[in-house]
């Protein structure tokens, strides 16, 4: 393994306690098909968190961006591929000479990366290498987080003083490989891919519940098995740190499982029309409209029929026509007496 030297020392209370000097979180996806067989072809298509793992205890010791993570679940599982860039050191008798990774989840929203710093617990998965490449490791069949064959525990902590197996089953499953097993401390990269049922059988606050549209926080620690000649110690681990120069950044990254967003669909077709429903009954009248404007004059129609004479026309035509009578006898005397002249 290549250790970077950087030029700066801190105190170790300084390395945990201070606060976070940068934002880094992540997206996981809802994708199926992933198959954990210790090989990473079927994640080729899922984006990845690259980040440094830093020795707490020794800062200057560092794997600068030698921690790759990918995040991923179904209905089912939650899924995790952790690459780690690190050479090849595989003991199959003594685990302590072999390479190991623990994932931290944060149960309780005040727990710290420091195994829950005393403030809260966290969900640990803990896999110390007693079985080899691409043998299964974990399983439910214990009846605790305790894996007696291939060591993926399941544990739980509240402080660094205070880590157990979980009380109840453990619903890991996972199988780890390298790139390159040619020989002892060949280079390239190790591969641990993991699996937990979303939700547990835990009633004890010793697992963390994983549901879409959730976020947690994750933290995670590797032990490399070239630290001594006995291979590694417990507190020789490196942790993933956010920002890896002073005052360094150790806290939680923020993991998200995303929800799907289903695309809306084209309309569908129109349903037949329902039935006529029943009238329903009469409304009140409405109140008079105002008076509409006077419209225009009509044409003179035709002049009626004479109506009989009244009683005034007979009287005077009775007079008219005695008038003449006179008239008519005067001249007939007129006549006469012309006529009888003497000498005529």
């Amino acid at each position: 393994m290549a250790l970077v030297a950087i030029s700066a020392t801190i105190a170790l209370a300084l390395a945990f306690s201070s606060p976070a000097v940068a934002d880094l979180a992540y997206s996981a996806e809802k994708i199926n098909g992933i198959i954990v067989d210790g090989l990473a072809d079927d994640w080729s298509g899922v984006s990845g968190l690259t980040i440094s793992l830093v020795n707490p205890f020794s800062p200057s010791e560092q794997m600068v961006d030698g921690l790759t993570v990918k995040v991923a679940y179904d209905d089912a599982n939650l899924y995790m591929l952790a690459l780690v860039d690190d050479d090849f050191n595989y003991n199959a008798t003594d685990h302590k000479k072999s390479g190991a990774i623990a994932v931290q989840w944060q149960i309780d929203s005040t727990a710290t990366t420091e195994m829950g710093g005393g403030l809260g617990n966290v969900d640990i998965w803990h896999w110390e290498l007693d079985s080899g490449p691409f043998e299964p490791a974990g399983g439910p069949t214990f009846g605790t987080g305790n894996d007696p064959e291939g060591n993926f525990d399941d544990e739980w902590a509240n402080s660094t003083s205070n880590r157990f197996d979980d009380t109840m089953m453990n619903e890991l499953f996972g199988v780890w490989s390298h790139t390159n097993m040619s020989a002892e401390n060949a280079t390239g990269t190790w591969i641990f891919e993991m699996r937990r049922t979303l939700t547990t059988s835990d009633t004890l606050d010793e697992d963390y519940q994983f549901s879409a549209g959730d976020t947690v926080g994750m933290s995670f620690a590797y032990w490399d098995a070239d630290q001594t000649p006995a291979g590694w110690t417990a507190w020789g681990h490196f942790s993933s740190c956010k920002e890896p120069t002073a005052p360094y950044d150790f806290s939680w990254i923020n993991v998200t499982l995303e929800p799907v967003v289903l695309p809306q669909g084209p309309p569908g077709p129109e349903g037949p029309a329902g039935p006529t429903g029943l009238a329903g009954p009469q409304g009140p009248a409405g109140s008079d409209g105002a008076q509409g404007p006077t419209g225009a004059t009509g044409p003179e129609g035709p002049a009626g029929e004479s109506g009989p004479a009244g009683a005034a026309d007979l009287a005077s035509t009775a007079a008219s026509y005695a008038g003449i009578g006179v008239g008519v006898v005067a001249l007939i005397v007129a006549f006469v007496a012309v006529f009888r002249r003497p000498g005529g």
